[in-house]
C-alpha cells in the first residue's frame, strides 16, 4: 500500500483466510479479475451499482470510490487478486498498475510455495505415521513369533484377525502387544472358522 497511490485494499484468496485484509466473497471486480485473470478498473463505483449493488453499497459506504482490480496469477494459474481501493474517483495509472501486478506476481509466487511447503509437509506427516505404524506392527510380530513359536508371517494374520474381530485398529492392537497391555494368550489362540 505504500508503493501504490491507494487507500485501502482487499485481497480475495479462494478458501484462504486472511487476517489483517479481508477476503472479498461476494461480487465485485476482484472476484471478477480472479475469475477473468485480468485487470478491472472502474473509475465510479457508483456507476456500478446495477452490476454489483451488494459490492458497491458495501464499498461506497466505507468511502470509497474507485477501484483497481489485479489477479493474483503465476503462469496459468490464477489464485486470487488485489482490489486497490480509492478514496477519490483516480484508479491506478498504467506504471502504478505494472507495480502493482510485480508486487501482485511475487505474491503469487510466496503464496504458492507456501501451499507447496503445506502439501509436503502434510505429506511428510502422514509418511511419518505410517512408517511408526509399520514398525510397531513389525514389532508387535516379531514379539508374538516369539512368545508362540511360529512364523511372523502367521502372527501377523493372528494380529489382524485379533483387530479386525474386535472392530480396532491393527496398530493399536500392536502397540497394546509392545506395551504388553494385551492378553496375548487371547490374540494367539486360532480362530475357529
Amino acid at each position: 500500500m505504500r508503493l501504490l497511490p491507494i487507500d485501502s485494499m482487499e485481497v480475495f484468496l479462494p478458501g484462504l483466510k486472511l487476517e489483517r485484509h479481508p477476503a472479498v466473497v461476494e461480487e465485485g471486480p476482484a472476484l471478477e479479475s480472479f475469475e477473468t485473470g485480468s485487470d478491472v478498473v472502474v473509475r465510479d463505483l457508483s456507476a456500478e451499482v446495477r452490476r454489483w449493488p451488494g459490492y458497491v453499497a458495501r464499498v461506497v459506504g466505507q468511502g470509497y470510490l474507485a477501484v483497481s482490480a489485479l489477479p493474483l496469477r503465476a503462469m496459468d494459474e490464477t489464485v486470487g487478486s488485489i482490489a486497490f481501493l480509492s478514496a477519490e474517483t483516480v484508479v491506478l495509472s498504467a506504471e502504478d498498475r505494472r507495480l502493482g501486478q510485480a508486487l501482485a506476481d511475487v505474491a503469487t509466487l510466496c503464496l504458492l510455495q507456501q501451499r507447496e511447503l503445506h502439501h509436503y509437509r502434510l505429506l511428510s506427516e502422514q509418511l511419518q505415521t505410517a512408517l511408526d505404524s509399520r514398525v510397531v506392527i513389525e514389532q508387535a510380530k516379531g514379539m508374538l513369533a516369539a512368545r508362540a513359536a511360529i512364523d511372523v508371517t502367521t502372527a501377523f494374520h493372528r494380529l489382524r484377525a485379533f483387530a479386525r474381530s474386535s472392530n480396532r485398529k491393527l496398530t493399536e492392537v500392536a502397540h497394546e502387544v509392545v506395551e504388553g497391555t494385551l492378553d496375548s494368550e487371547r490374540l494367539l489362540r486360532p480362530r475357529s472358522r
